[in-house]
């Protein structure tokens, strides 16, 4: 009973938490999607297929039909409805992408409630909400419709959980440790060896260093040739001037370079739409493990520059 009544509970969990901007552009799509007449032809089709969609005329009243055969406790119905869905996700059909949004829609209070529950210091709530996300439609995308028939719902929301886990795992243990090395060699400032930027306002020395470290970047091609200019106040210029540091002294591959500025320059950014958002499915999560593994020779020439400088 107790089980039954902590997923009835998450069902009614914020769908339209405003501390997210994934959550945000996800409402928006949404609410855009249910207005669409080619949304509404293909809902009228699927109410004529299956009877518990009867009536429907917009994706969101399938949803609503779906969650109160959840709430009613109709598991039979609710898997077969989910099922309906799913089928037409792993189909070419017209249908599928909205198949696809749908059926994760269905899981959307439930994902948020998951995604609570992982919160911890050291990664951002949007950061969270954006792999579970991501999970989720990989899952959708992906369900074992003939070996898994029973429990979709709940089969969903643990693979989800599951995969979610394992990329914020790993997206944890990233940034800890490139925090952990930023503050290892901020005393080495002053070296020229460690070209990291030094503390205190901007000056004109400052943004000289800057430029020069974008410029090099460039050339290197670790960040595009459209990539913002760097101030001392922007959380890339640290990030950037550690990554060029560790390639200077050949701690760092280029390709290694590559991989850590492509995933963390991107997160420093708030204004750009990350790569590890849902559209990537599980590229997002491989691009975090390439930055994961990217991340270990620079951890070890931090040891190593911190040992020689005692």
């Amino acid at each position: 009973m107790s089980h039954i009544t902590n997923t009835l509970s998450s069902l009614s969990a914020s769908a339209t938490d405003e501390g997210s901007s994934t959550l945000r552009s996800l409402n928006r799509d949404w609410a855009v999607l249910c207005e669409s007449a080619r949304a509404g032809d293909a809902v009228a089709h699927w109410s004529d297929e299956h009877l518990p969609f009867e009536g429907a005329r917009t994706p969101q009243d399938v949803v609503d039909r779906i969650t109160g055969l959840f709430r009613r406790g109709a598991w039979e119905q609710h898997d077969q409805a989910m099922l309906f869905l799913l089928r037409r996700v792993q189909e070419s059909g017209s249908d599928r992408d909205l198949a696809w949004c749908t059926a994760a829609r269905v899981m959307l209070p439930k994902a948020v409630s998951m995604a609570k529950s992982q919160q911890r210091d050291g990664i951002r709530w949007d950061d969270i909400v954006s792999s579970m996300f991501s999970a989720l439609f990989e899952v959708v995308g992906t369900y074992p419709l003939e070996r898994r028939p029973r429990g979709v719902f709940a089969n969903i929301a643990m693979d989800t959980l599951v995969l979610a886990q394992k990329t914020l795992a790993a997206d944890y243990d990233n940034r800890s440790v490139l925090q952990e090395i930023g503050d290892t060699l901020l005393p080495l400032a002053g070296d020229r060896a460690a070209a990291l930027l030094p503390s205190g306002g901007p000056d004109p020395a400052t943004q000289a260093q800057l430029a020069d470290c974008l410029v090099r970047a460039v050339e290197l091609e670790i960040v595009s040739r459209d990539e913002p200019e760097l101030s001392s106040d922007d959380p890339r210029a640290e990030l950037l001037s550690l990554v060029m540091w560790a390639v200077d002294i050949q701690a760092l591959k280029i390709s290694d370079a590559q991989r850590i500025a492509s995933y963390y320059l991107a997160s420093a950014t708030p204004e750009r739409t990350p790569r590890t958002r849902r559209s990537m499915g599980s590229e997002g999560a491989r691009l975090r493990q390439r930055a994961s593994r990217a991340v270990r020779p620079l951890r070890e020439a931090a040891l190593q520059t911190r040992r020689s400088a005692a």
